[in-house]
């Protein structure tokens, strides 16, 4: 079972749906009182020039307890805490909102689910039991290990050493507060493009002083951007700023300008742009899902987000502690010409990288169709990174197989490869006569089925394999005389 797997041996999810606090982000400001009664203010801490390290964590996690029993946070309190002089403010937060204060103590007993052992003892920094404020820090996964800079900066900067989050305090992200200081952050406009690109970031005030005007500008972009912005930020304020629509033709980077700027290194950033990838209306989506398929859905929207084709999720619903790889093969014609993207969504939050969990990478490719061969795929896939959702754009600039597209909009066969049963899936957009077919490498029909005329909407056939030997077979897909063929391959 995955989640009691993750519980026991990594992280344990707090939610798929949350996505993690971004690492180089203005972190959010929280109040909470310790178990003795002490408010503590993050913004304050700042504002004093500490830096703040925030442990979220949760009595029954095991990974948490192997952190907290390595001493590593407690080493950093001790050489480096503000209560000894430094400049270092070290926060235990309980994330888990079921928990009560006989976990922290260990005192409700042992087990996974109950709690690991006595946090509080030789814990001197403060323990805070309040799962808002992990909520608050978007905390996706226990135990997350935050260092937020004087600045207002967040890094997740994991289970390492006292020594190396000294290191990283001092010679890394945590800079010198300035007086003036606008940085940009965030870039959350276009992440796929055909060619136009909408720039938004955010604008932040990392300064002591109000930040009342700044110009952001965009290179990579024709025609360059400008944008004169005006207003009122105090420190650690941001606000989002749509800068302009621009062909992307690079990389593009966005800058600030403000006056007396007294940090140069947070001025410009790289906008994460992805350009799409030649395709045509006709698109094949292959894929082969690690042990979690019912977690794997996509779908492929237009320029106004119209959503013109999808699938999942695969596998069987009533299975969800991990089940056999689902492989799919499926083809889909798209519309009209434009600019589509593919978004694939994992529930889980963690993509189709099994080997994490000691099952198999998955893996997915989509591509278009032209000439009856593949083209480059616009969607790329190894199953080697986590995701919750992955984009990526195709530039659909021919029309293929219009003949198809007016009864049919999907024609997909999984798994393939088959043992025994696989699945022929289709969509009618409008009434058809429909034949499937499946022909062994010598062109003999090995199966047969006359579907007849059937009504608008989608179907799934089962084919029976368990009488024919392995080897290459060809699916042909007939609606009202137009075939369209997929190769299957049967493995024993």
């Amino acid at each position: 079972m995955k989640r009691i797997l993750l519980a026991l041996a990594t992280i344990f999810s707090v939610g798929a749906a949350n996505a993690q606090l971004a690492s180089g982000s203005l972190a959010p400001d929280f109040t909470g009182t310790d178990r003795d009664g002490v408010t503590h203010n993050l913004y304050d801490y700042l504002q004093q020039g500490y830096t703040v390290v925030v442990d979220v964590s949760a009595a029954w996690c095991g990974p948490c307890w192997n952190y907290h029993l390595s001493g590593a946070l407690e080493t950093l309190h001790a050489e480096h805490g503000v209560a000894n002089g430094g400049t270092v403010i070290v926060l235990f937060i309980e994330g888990e909102a079921g928990n009560t204060d006989a976990q922290i103590t260990g005192t409700s007993g042992a087990g996974v689910l109950t709690t690991q052992g006595d946090w509080t003892a030789g814990t001197e920094y403060p323990i805070i039991d309040d799962a808002s404020i992990g909520d608050i820090l978007q905390t996706a996964y226990f135990p997350t290990i935050y260092t937020i800079c004087p600045t207002g900066i967040v890094t997740e900067t994991g289970q390492i050493s006292a020594a190396q989050h000294w290191t990283f305090i001092q010679n890394n992200a945590c800079q010198t507060v300035a007086a003036n200081d606008g940085a940009v952050l965030n870039y959350t406009g276009t992440a796929v493009t055909c060619g136009d690109a909408e720039i938004i970031v955010d604008l932040a005030n990392l300064g002591t002083q109000d930040l009342t005007s700044a110009t952001i500008s965009v290179s990579g972009v024709t025609p360059a951007l400008s944008y004169p912005w005006t207003g009122t930020l105090s420190q650690f304020e941001s606000t989002t700023v749509t800068v302009g629509t621009a062909m992307v033709t690079g990389n593009v980077v966005v800058s600030v300008t403000s006056a007396n700027d007294g940090n140069a290194a947070n001025n410009n950033l790289n906008a994460a742009i992805a350009m799409a990838s030649e395709s045509t209306t006709q698109v094949v989506v292959e894929m082969t899902t690690d042990e979690y398929p019912n977690e794997v859905t996509w779908e492929i929207s237009d320029e106004n987000g119209n959503v013109v084709a999808s699938g999942g999720p695969y596998g069987n619903p009533a299975v969800t502690n991990g089940q056999n790889p689902v492989d799919v093969y499926e083809t889909h014609f798209l519309p009209s010409t434009g600019c589509y993207t593919m978004t694939m969504t994992d529930a889980y939050g963690d993509g189709m990288q099994g080997s994490q969990w000691g099952g198999t990478d998955g893996y997915v490719k989509a591509y278009g169709i032209q000439n009856g061969t593949y083209m480059t795929a616009f969607l790329d896939y190894d199953g080697s990174s986590d995701y919750e959702t992955l984009a990526a754009g195709a530039n659909v600039n021919e029309t293929v197989g219009v003949e198809e597209m007016t009864s049919t909009s999907s024609f997909g066969v999984y798994p393939n490869p088959a043992t025994t049963i696989t699945n022929v899936n289709y969509t009618l957009a409008s009434e058809a006569v429909v034949t499937i077919e499946v022909v062994n490498m010598l062109g003999e029909r090995v199966v047969s089925m006359n579907k007849g005329t059937q009504q608008a909407g989608t179907y799934n056939n089962q084919i029976d394999f368990s009488n024919l030997n392995a080897g290459i077979y060809m699916v042909n897909f007939n609606v009202d005389g137009v075939v369209s063929t997929t190769r299957l391959t049967v493995a024993k």
